[in-house]
């Protein structure tokens, strides 16, 4: 329970890994599994309650949400060449997700990960810990470019360990930042790029 690699396991990695101990080891590992596992329950009322939002969208006003101030997407995200690079590219999204996948993505993005961008969890050798994804990696460091946008050096010989995160650096907590009117202006917005 104290290992800083601890967030970077899922539940059924933890299972996989003590199901050939004892019954007393397994069954003592019962709170680690309650601090891994996700609210799922919880997840999908939420999703429940945005999700009338939806119905009343406009990808017009969903554009300028995008790239406006208030939700910041376009620093991270790519659009027809348009925005940042940290994230996924969101140019054909809208042929590849639904409304209510968007809309996960968009309130839980910890939920589903594009491959290419998960996280990493770096701890170094005098005690510090660093998350972010793997921006590129070269003999002597690797480099991750972190939720603010980032790029953080870590050199090799530094590293005591490096263990895939389970958390998104994209910040959780958009649909309390937007109305639920601009909520479902993004998503319409998103929706709308195919």
């Amino acid at each position: 329970g104290r290992s800083p690699g601890l967030a970077s396991l899922s539940p059924a990695d933890l299972r996989r890994t003590l199901q050939g101990y004892p019954e007393a080891v397994r069954r003592g590992a019962g709170p680690l599994y309650r601090r891994l596992e996700v609210d799922l329950d919880k997840q999908k009322a939420r999703l429940d309650e945005l999700e009338p939002a939806l119905a009343a969208g406009n990808s017009g006003r969903g554009r300028s949400v995008f790239f406006g101030g208030k939700a910041a997407c376009s620093t991270c995200h790519t659009v027809k060449g348009e925005g940042g690079r940290v994230g996924p590219d969101l140019t054909r999204i809208g042929a590849i997700r639904t409304g209510r996948g968007l809309l996960e993505a968009v309130v839980f993005p910890s939920a589903s990960i594009v491959r290419g961008y998960e996280p990493y969890v770096v701890n170094t050798k005098d005690g510090r810990t660093h998350m972010g994804i793997l921006g590129r990696e070269t003999a002597e460091a690797i480099y991750l470019v972190t939720a603010e946008r980032a790029e953080v050096r870590i050199r090799r010989a530094a590293i005591e360990t490096l263990a895939p995160g389970r958390v998104s650096i994209m910040p959780q907590g958009l649909d309390a930042q937007l109305s639920r009117q601009e909520l479902g202006d993004l998503i319409a917005f998103l929706q709308s790029l195919r």
